[in-house]
């Protein structure tokens, strides 16, 4: 699916978006990396990545919101934020979102195995697309 089908199948859609919504998303994604640092290193590294993954996704739904746009999509929630910010290291977390997405999904639904390498490292991008978003969008 291309990022203009995203708005053609109303993947993504233009909504007013309160400054509540907006600081919302970037607790959750604040939350969610304390939580996945917690679990980690107790056998529990599937978890671990997930939990970063979910932080990495409301980091990404702070910038969608940001501009006024919900979405009825991971993929094209990641691919809004590749496409609509020029902002290299958020197009780069971005992209990496992507695979996290796509590992997710074999994690979640397919039982593959995560090692503690690959939850270490969600861990750090949660954190700095969390970072990279704050800086993009102050919220004093």
């Amino acid at each position: 699916m291309s990022y203009k089908e995203c708005f053609e199948r109303g993947l993504l859609r233009k909504t007013d978006i309160t400054k509540e919504e907006l600081q919302n998303q970037m607790k959750i994604a604040e939350d969610h990396i304390k939580k996945a640092e917690l679990v980690f290193g107790k056998d529990t590294y599937d978890i671990s990545f997930l939990t970063a993954y979910i932080s990495v996704f409301h980091s990404a739904r702070a910038l969608l919101y940001s501009r006024g746009y919900k979405e009825r999509s991971h993929f094209c929630l990641f691919e809004f934020v590749r496409h609509g910010f020029s902002d290299p290291e958020i197009v780069r977390l971005a992209e990496i979102a992507q695979n996290y997405r796509e590992a997710r999904h074999l994690i979640q639904y397919e039982g593959s195995l995560c090692t503690d390498a690959a939850a270490k490292e969600a861990i750090t991008d949660a954190k700095s697309f969390l970072k990279a978003v704050k800086r993009l969008i102050p919220m004093k």
